[in-house]
């Protein structure tokens, strides 16, 4: 069960909460407080502990109470079984550059969750003075998460949030920019594909002309026996050629054929 000390104490009305149940009302939270040990949730903490990395018990737990399930969109896995997370990463080799101890930069996140923000880097989160967390997706779409005992067990907030600036989306924009980087993919990938589908077809008759001069060196063999005399395509006297090239094989830049010294009339 999670409530104020005020409510424990017959000294306020402000609901409590029980892990699985949801909220209770005052009386109910002094009768169960009445057989149960009570624990300290502390929201404020100290600048030397805000340098720490490992949050104090009382101060772990007010963290607990204010977002009562993992901050994770969609996710409602209790606090009570989820890590403590700093949204800015704990700097150990100097504590004062960032990353600190302190309520604005830490939330609950199970332990899958957790292991998918540190590990797989392609969820970002930032987090407001309020506890809002706001999450950025993989492919750039935005989730709110608020804690969800925020409004029972209030912590010490700084400024309201500013309203956000309204975005007017433009359709045509939208498309104009969508057909404008679709064109200049194209130009950037076109010389690519031109010079792809060369290389491709150079192999092809690379290959073919090869298996064709293999080919009439089997004839040669199998009706003379003997090399050619022939001083043309004396090539079929050479040795048979392998008919798979390397992934490396490229073909030879053309020979230039050099100018007549006198003109052809």
């Amino acid at each position: 069960m999670v409530a104020t000390e005020r409510t424990v104490h017959g000294n306020s009305d402000q609901p409590g909460y029980l892990e699985g149940y949801g909220v209770i009302d005052a009386e109910q939270v002094r009768d169960l407080a009445s057989v149960a040990s009570v624990l300290i949730a502390d929201p404020l903490t100290s600048p030397v502990e805000a340098l720490r990395y490992e949050p104090s018990a009382a101060f772990e737990r007010a963290i607990r109470c204010r977002d009562l399930t993992c901050r994770f969109p969609g996710c409602s896995r209790p606090a009570t079984v989820c890590d403590i997370d700093h949204t800015i990463p704990f700097n150990h080799e100097n504590p004062a550059a960032g990353g600190l101890t302190v309520a604005e930069n830490l939330k609950c996140l199970c332990r899958q969750h957790h292991r998918l923000k540190t590990f797989h880097g392609g969820w970002h989160d930032a987090q407001l003075t309020d506890g809002t967390v706001i999450w950025t997706s993989p492919t750039g779409r935005t989730y709110r998460t608020s804690p969800a005992g925020a409004d029972l067990f209030p912590l010490p907030r700084g400024p309201a949030c500013a309203t956000p600036t309204p975005n007017k989306v433009s359709r045509s924009k939208q498309r104009s920019a969508r057909i404008a980087q679709a064109r200049k993919h194209n130009r950037e990938q076109r010389p690519v594909n031109e010079a792809r589908q060369w290389l491709k077809q150079a192999r092809n008759e690379e290959i073919a002309a090869r298996k064709f001069r293999n080919h009439m060196r089997d004839m040669l063999f199998l009706f003379k026996g003997t090399p050619s005399s022939s001083p043309f395509r004396t090539w079929v006297n050479d040795p048979r050629e392998p008919e798979e090239l390397p992934p490396d094989w490229t073909p030879d830049e053309p020979a230039l054929q050099p100018l007549p010294d006198d003109p052809p009339f």
